[in-house]
């Protein structure tokens, strides 16, 4: 039966729309630019084709408004529209500041704005998707154009081997997801979520195959987590990819991944069947944020670092998701996804295209570089939950309603949280103690090699202020 789209339709998906269209765009008009390494038109155009998209997201939700459109293939409620938000404004920032710090390392291309714009429309896709093929259409589109971001730098062996790690890891945990998505259909023979996870709480064989199905498909979900056991991948590629791609891949690729998961676990059924899969997603995200911290805690290259404490964070993400705490998760997405874009364009300006920065190499940095030394200290120690940060409201509102529940299984999460963001505030501590307290100088002071850049001080200091006092006037009930 054929369906003619609506205008309505239409409207629904006009912020993919309109970063497709600049994207395929802008593939043509680089060529048509007189010098080769000019790249301000093409930087403007993927900064109006982002702030549109993101005001005709806006306008989605009251023209044409909440609903499902294309026959009920892909849905508008408040929590997807407010995951396609974080997404524009993690790509915003990083086409903001992204390629200065690649033209430093000799790893810019123009096809960097294309791709950019491709892999938010995989992600928003990704997310407002109905339908399992929309979705693993969206996830392939986003993981494709990661692929290659991740492997810009061509001169560089180690963002190429990242690049082949994640290529290659990422191809097997697709291929799980569609075979999953093959066993959801032949279990209820539709590939509508709603039909298709109807099969979980029912009986016979049809439900053994739509178990299966979900199973493979958590799995393929889980590696884009990177949760515990597949996380393996997570600090090779964030070490080796330019320090702009990694950070977002760390807002926006994570949050669109959990943002996912957290899509699915509203559609699955309540009573005993649908418990099962909230005790495996508990405990696999039990499992990670001890396992990320435990690993975080000796690494010396920040990069790392951050890709451990990535694994945790997803953790508390999970647990709260596994809990029925979608509006505190979400919330906690929102801010995770500004602080990783800060931690790692702060890491970017003092990497300057020469070096890695490490702890050890921190030392005494607030001599030398002050307002990066604050911005760091606030960054990480809101990473902790270190109060009146944002990151501490962040975790106090998504305990909190996890301790609702009298539950045994959630008490369990909830003391496993508490624990490890004990362990955690040990090792993101050493950031301030080594930049502010440390009598010896480290390599990026002594080195000399950073070039101060203007503006950056002012930019450090409107986000550490929004990080300070931003929970006073954005907390979870304004999702809503």
């Amino acid at each position: 039966m054929s369906y003619t789209p609506q205008i309505n339709d239409l409207i629904a998906i006009s912020p993919m729309l309109i970063l497709i269209g600049v994207g395929l765009f802008s593939l043509v008009f680089q060529f048509l630019l007189p010098k080769k390494e000019d790249y301000l038109p093409l930087w403007i155009l993927s900064i109006l084709g982002i702030l549109v998209s993101l005001f005709t997201l806006y306008y989605s939700t009251t023209s044409p408004g909440f609903g499902k459109y294309f026959h009920s293939q892909i849905s508008l409620s408040p929590m997807t529209v407010w995951l396609s938000a974080i997404y524009l404004i993690a790509g915003l920032f990083t086409v903001i500041i992204a390629p200065n710090f690649l033209d430093e390392e000799k790893a810019f291309f123009p096809e960097f704005f294309p791709l950019l714009l491709f892999c938010l429309s995989g992600m928003m896709f990704l997310t407002s998707g109905y339908d399992l093929i929309v979705i693993f259409v969206g996830l392939e589109i986003l993981s494709l154009c990661l692929y290659v971001l991740v492997g810009m730098a061509r001169s560089n062996v180690s963002s190429l081997e990242s690049a082949m790690k994640y290529f290659l890891l990422g191809a097997f945990s697709s291929g799980f997801m569609l075979l999953g998505i093959a066993f959801l259909f032949g279990g209820s023979g539709s590939t509508n979520l709603d039909l298709a996870l109807r099969g979980l709480y029912q009986t016979g064989y049809e439900s053994n195959f739509s178990k299966l199905g979900f199973g493979l498909f958590l799995v393929g979900v889980s590696f884009k987590i990177a949760l515990v056991p597949f996380h393996a991948w997570t600090p090779d590629v964030y070490e080796g990819a330019q320090t702009p791609i990694t950070g977002f891949m760390a807002s926006a690729g994570k949050t669109s991944a959990m943002g996912l998961l957290m899509v699915l676990f509203t559609h699955i059924p309540v009573g005993h069947a649908g418990e099962t899969w909230k005790y495996l997603i508990g405990i696999l995200a039990l499992i990670s944020m001890t396992w990320g911290n435990i690993l975080a805690l000796s690494q010396e290259n920040l990069k790392r670092m951050l890709a451990y404490s990535s694994i945790s964070h997803a953790g508390y993400v999970c647990a709260g998701i596994a809990c029925g705490a979608n509006l505190e998760a979400l919330y906690y997405l929102f801010s995770y996804s500004l602080l990783n874009l800060v931690a790692f364009a702060l890491i970017a300006y003092l990497e300057s295209g020469k070096q890695a920065v490490t702890i050890s190499g921190i030392s005494q940095l607030s001599s030398g570089f002050p307002w990066v030394s604050l911005g760091l200290s606030i960054v990480f120690l809101a990473f902790a939950g270190f109060p009146p940060l944002m990151g501490f409201w962040t975790k106090l509102f998504l305990l909190q309603k996890i301790a609702e529940s009298d539950e045994p299984f959630q008490r369990i999460l909830l003391f496993g949280a508490v624990a490890n963001s004990c362990i955690a505030f040990y090792y993101y501590m050493k950031i301030t103690i080594q930049s502010y307290m440390k009598q010896d100088i480290g390599a990026i002071v002594s080195g000399g090699l950073v070039v101060k850049k203007q503006g950056l001080g002012f930019l450090i200091f409107l986000l550490s202020l929004f990080f300070l006092v931003g929970w006073v006037f954005f907390q979870p009930g304004s999702l809503l």
